[in-house]
């Protein structure tokens, strides 16, 4: 064989080799993708998605992303459903968000919830929410007040439809006008 065709099968070889080498980097899956990236980290992120037929708007001062996982620093989540006239505008000191489970937890909570007859304050160290439950649960208290009515709990959760249910030693007071 002579020089010309060895160079010329060595050229075919490598072209070919390199584009099945493309040709795996380009389809990755979104796994390999993955576990192949180094975690991300993103300042002053600002998005809103539509989940469970509500509204929501994310800020955080800071947010790291491996994997599945994204944790976040000085959080704002603002959530409003237009047709039933409720928002929620909810601060965390840190948050962790599993995408592919549906899971959010938040840690050092301050947040008003509005609804059409006026509007709660709460305070909660730490909430659990589950997006195929839509449920916010509180597993270490949660404390709502507003003008006229104060409610603590030692847990507590809330569900789509407003319904607020605390136990493990509940405490109430009022002013009466």
């Amino acid at each position: 064989m002579s020089r010309g065709k060895i160079a010329f099968v060595v050229l075919i070889l490598l072209i070919v080799l390199a584009g099945v080498y493309m040709r795996r980097d380009l389809a990755l899956t979104g796994d390999a993708l993955r576990k192949r990236l180094p975690p991300i980290m993103v300042e002053h992120l600002d998005f809103a998605r539509r989940i469970n037929g509500r509204e929501w708007r994310v800020k955080a001062e800071n947010a790291e992303s491996e994997g599945d996982i994204v944790k976040g620093t000085s959080l704002d989540i603002s959530v409003s459903d237009v047709r039933a006239k409720k928002s929620a505008d909810v601060s965390a000191a840190k948050g962790v968000f599993n995408i592919d489970a549906g899971k959010m937890w938040l840690y050092g909570i301050t947040g008003v919830v509005c609804l059409s007859d006026g509007s709660i304050d709460i305070v909660a160290s730490r909430a659990d929410y589950d997006v195929s439950e839509d449920i916010w649960f509180f597993s270490e208290g949660i404390s709502a007040s507003d003008d006229k009515i104060h409610v603590t709990g030692n847990m507590g959760k809330v569900d789509s439809t407003g319904l607020i249910s605390l136990g493990k030693g509940v405490y109430a007071s009022w002013k009466l006008k």
